[in-house]
């Protein structure tokens, strides 16, 4: 299956990821240089309330909803690349709903 910013432009996609990061950055203190995409939250030191934090800020600049995800499995932490993708789906969804209808 494709990333969701495989069917959004490729400037598009790079402007999206690099608002959601720089969210991130400001909500959570976290050096925007160590926002790998497959870095860890908790490996960063970005706790749950941080992340909620982002979410809604993610939220409020998209003027998105993301829906609540259940915790991920104890052996797999979330990843800043499971934010950001989850993100673009949400935009790419909502991009193909105002095209075909």
């Amino acid at each position: 299956m494709d990333s969701p910013a495989a069917s959004l432009s490729a400037a598009s996609a790079h402007t999206q990821v690099d608002t959601i990061l720089d969210i991130v950055a400001r909500e959570t203190k976290v050096d925007r240089a160590r926002l790998q995409l497959d870095a860890r939250t908790d490996d960063l030191g970005i706790g749950s309330l941080d992340l909620t934090l982002v979410v809604f800020e993610i939220e409020s600049h998209f003027g998105i909803e993301i829906p609540f995800a259940p915790e991920p499995p104890v052996d797999k932490s979330m990843t800043v690349g499971m934010l950001v993708d989850q993100v673009l789906r949400i935009l790419e969804a909502r991009a193909n709903k105002s095209v075909g209808g």
